[in-house]
């Protein structure tokens, strides 16, 4: 498991001190925390002439919904992932959040994100106290994800879907919140280079769309320091 820097855990911010619910809920009402995120784009600028990936960007988007769930650990608040079953048939194998596709029938992007993660890792809807939603965030093929911040108790009993879920998997609120911790990983396409957000933790690597949003959600905790 990486560990946090001493200076950072001497120096935690006081969000983390007991008040980080509601920085992050005085924080969603700025816009800033409601801009549109197009990460792709971001982080690769030099690419959108290029034909490999112009297509990632004109392509109809498919609207999605993720929840972001924080766990009230009594020691120190925890964010909950998910390692994707092998035989999904998109991202199999990679870390996410419990969510997917927002459902015609879906009332709103918090309904669809609270039925994925109920479907997901058993998550009873009712049993997540939603803070508020992030502004979109466009991956590099196709999704448009609304993030949905809700807060788990320690009590509530999970059960992953083992046909969509091999592994969830807890890492420190504190650890996201320090920027040591994020990094851009350049890789390749067809020969093309291109950067990516990756936020590794210990055994696990998490990278691209699910890296870009903890890094939204660090900026969040600390705006205004």
């Amino acid at each position: 498991m990486i560990k946090m820097s001493e200076g950072f855990r001497e120096n935690r911010s006081s969000a983390l001190n007991g008040g980080w619910r509601s920085q992050i809920e005085a924080n969603l009402k700025r816009a800033s925390a409601q801009r549109v995120r197009a990460l792709f784009e971001e982080m690769n600028p030099h690419l959108a002439n290029d034909k490999t990936f112009e297509s990632r960007w004109t392509n109809k988007r498919k609207d999605a919904a993720v929840l972001i769930p924080i766990i009230d650990r009594p020691k120190e608040p925890t964010v909950l992932l998910t390692v994707r079953s092998a035989d999904m048939p998109s991202h199999a194998g990679q870390i996410s959040f419990p969510g997917g596709k927002i459902h015609p029938d879906d009332e709103s992007p918090v309904h669809a994100a609270l039925r994925e993660a109920e479907e997901e890792v058993g998550i009873p809807r009712d049993k997540v106290d939603v803070i508020g939603t992030l502004g979109l965030h466009l991956g590099g093929v196709g999704f448009s994800v609304t993030p949905v911040i809700g807060v788990i108790a320690p009590a509530v009993e999970l059960r992953p879907c083992p046909r969509e879920v091999a592994e969830i998997f807890e890492a420190p609120l504190s650890f996201f919140v320090d920027p040591k911790n994020h990094i851009v990983e350049e890789r390749e396409l067809q020969g093309v280079k291109y950067n990516m957000f990756a936020a590794p933790y210990g055994r696990y690597h998490i990278w691209g769309l699910t890296a870009g949003i903890l890094r939204s959600l660090a900026e969040i905790l600390r705006e205004g320091e």
